[in-house]
């Protein structure tokens, strides 16, 4: 064993964060926990790992389990496509596998879903096969072990530092290795004021030594953000106090569960029709909240529906139909609406519509 990969697996033995996923060697819940954390932080996916695999223990009840109960144990992880792959995954290791997990990287990749991120820390981890598990938190030690300030996100630049870790990877321990690495950069050399101090691999770090860590490494480019204006449909139902809520099909919230979304010309045109029908009410709430979703700066109103009384409709039929909605409605009762919202958006439509209620009513 080289000597930095040496002083930072003593260091990950006496000072790394003790983790749910961490207790036992279990290959499932390594799967599962690195799927949740990606782009999402420690604070949101501990509680949320605990109670997932509580109610989803094993491969074969997550092959097998309800839609409806992941949506609502994924809610507020975000991505919920991470969440749709994993069950893929699942479905294919307990019907093309019987059941039995793959054994090494290159299996892995065989699984819908699993990329060669994911599939490098579980055979890393689980099965101690030396892979380098390169994420965003790699990338900045690296950088700074290197002093790298430039070329480090374009695809040459992340192969060198893939062949640097290659080369840092010890034989024994490699899935130690690996979680130490990403424990440092998440913990110790963070991307805004790092522990310099407290660092095991300080002697060895040229950007410590030529005083460029703040630089190292350069940002990465983002893409560029898309303002957008939208409008979120409460239909509520006030004889049996149940709201509507669609399965969505298209747009960047696709694949999900919540209130029908229409953009400013849409909303116009349903604003329109909706206040021609003498069994509806419609009021547009003067509060809006602000919403980020990857490059999505997103400027949701709400436009509140009121039925005066019950027209019994269990689709999307008169008077809805006319507006154009292609899924039907699904009438949920509006105590345990809460439960069945797959995004933190329709978390807060809901919370500011549970607000303004009241006034309605009044």
């Amino acid at each position: 064993m080289n000597h930095c990969a040496k002083k930072l697996i003593a260091w990950y033995d006496d000072h790394h964060r003790h983790l749910p996923w961490r207790e036992t060697r279990n290959i499932y819940h390594t799967w599962v926990c690195e799927v949740m954390s990606q782009q999402t932080t420690l604070a949101v996916v501990i509680p949320k790992f605990s109670d997932f695999v509580k109610h989803i223990p094993t491969v074969y009840d997550l092959a097998a389990g309800d839609e409806e109960k992941l949506r609502q144990l994924w809610s507020g992880l975000g991505y919920y496509a991470r969440a749709r792959n994993l069950k893929k995954g699942a479905q294919f290791i307990v019907e093309q596998r019987d059941g039995h997990f793959p054994q090494s990287y290159r299996e892995w990749l065989e699984i819908p879903g699993c990329g060669p991120y994911t599939a490098a820390v579980i055979a890393s981890i689980s099965f101690n096969e030396k892979v380098a598990c390169v994420d965003g938190n790699v990338v900045r030690v690296v950088s700074r072990l290197l002093a790298l300030s430039k070329d480090v996100w374009s695809s040459s630049g992340q192969s060198a530092i893939r062949a640097y870790v290659d080369g840092m990877i010890p034989d024994e321990r490699p899935g130690d290795f690996n979680q130490a690495m990403m424990e440092l950069g998440a913990t110790i050399c963070r991307k805004t004021k790092p522990l310099c101090h407290l660092c095991p691999l300080q002697q060895q770090c040229l950007a410590f030594a030529g005083n460029c860590i703040e630089s190292c490494p350069p940002k990465k480019p983002r893409r560029d953000t898309v303002d957008v204006e939208l409008y979120a449909l409460v239909v509520w139902r006030t004889t049996t106090d149940a709201i509507a809520i669609v399965d969505r099909t298209k747009g960047f919230l696709s694949n999900t569960v919540g209130f029908p979304l229409l953009g400013e010309i849409e909303a116009s045109e349903v604003k329109t029709v909706l206040k021609s029908l003498q069994q509806l009410q419609v009021f547009e709430l003067p509060s809006k909240f602000s919403h980020v979703i990857t490059h999505h700066r997103i400027s949701v109103s709400l436009l509140v529906v009121q039925e005066v009384y019950d027209l019994s409709m269990t689709n999307a039929i008169a008077p809805w139909s006319t507006l154009g909605f292609s899924q039907p409605f699904h009438w949920i009762a509006s105590s345990v609406i809460a439960s069945k919202l797959s995004t933190s958006l329709d978390n807060k439509v809901f919370k500011l519509f549970q607000n303004y209620k009241p006034h309605i009513n009044s």
